[in-house]
């Protein structure tokens, strides 16, 4: 067999969602969402709908247009979902979609279901890391958005609940990036108090891998709060933190 005969069958046997996972990583995400869909895989299509996601999350400017990027990421997970039931990522980054329509429209139903889907994941999953640190992410979020009487009244928010979530998160997967800098955020947008334990967390941050490019901007993102922790001003940090929040660019 030749050389050039034997790379053509190679590239034949490659995983159909080759190219979406390297768009993905690289943080590519408009590139991941073309591709992931022309591959129309589970694996594919949840990328695609990842990073609609990081698009509507960390980019988007209007309320609106947002909606609608989180709306078609769904679409594309409901389709995954069709294929693979059991697809745990699936599952997880649905939910995901479902808390960010519930935090764009305060929707008090759908942060309900948010939770309900997070907890029945963690029940079938209990060692998955990052769905005990988004339950972690939904307990400290509810009560920095209405105060913890509210949270607790209308959701059953409890801070108590986002402290045992993020360390179970972090016991799972200690060196993993963005557990570290959603738990710092988290820490902050309730209290510039926290700003002692968020510096711990995000200690070391630099030498942590990201494996892809969600990872990477979280890594980022966390280093930025990390230099502003730095300098001592906790009510500086605590904007910040506000400021690398999800949706922050939408007023």
């Amino acid at each position: 067999m030749s050389k050039l005969l034997f790379a053509l069958l190679l590239a034949l046997a490659s995983p159909a969602s080759a190219a979406a996972i390297d768009e993905f990583r690289a943080g590519d995400w408009p590139a991941a969402v073309r591709e992931g869909r022309a591959e129309n895989t589970v694996e594919g299509l949840v990328l695609a709908g990842r990073a609609q996601l990081a698009i509507a999350g960390y980019q988007a400017t209007d309320k609106t247009r947002a909606l609608a990027i989180v709306a078609a990421a769904e679409k594309d997970f409901d389709a995954a979902l069709v294929r693979a039931p059991g697809s745990v990522d699936a599952q997880l980054q649905k939910a995901i979609a479902i808390a960010y329509r519930a935090q764009l429209t305060r929707g008090i139903g759908l942060a309900k279901e948010t939770r309900r889907r997070f907890e029945a994941i963690r029940a079938a999953h209990p060692d998955n890391s990052l769905v005990w640190g988004a339950l972690g992410g939904w307990h400290g979020g509810a009560v920095a958005t209405v105060g913890s009487f509210l949270a607790g009244t209308a959701l059953g928010a409890k801070k108590s609940e986002m402290e045992r979530c993020y360390a179970q998160a972090l016991k799972l997967a200690p060196g993993l990036p963005s557990t570290r800098v959603f738990f710092a955020i988290t820490l902050l947008d309730l209290d510039a108090g926290n700003a002692t334990r968020a510096a711990g967390l995000l200690k070391g941050l630099e030498n942590l891998p990201a494996h892809d490019g969600f990872e990477a901007l979280l890594k980022r993102q966390g280093l930025e709060l990390a230099a502003v922790l730095a300098k001592g001003d906790a009510l500086a940090a605590q904007a910040t933190a506000r400021r690398l929040k999800a949706f922050s660019r939408i007023a």
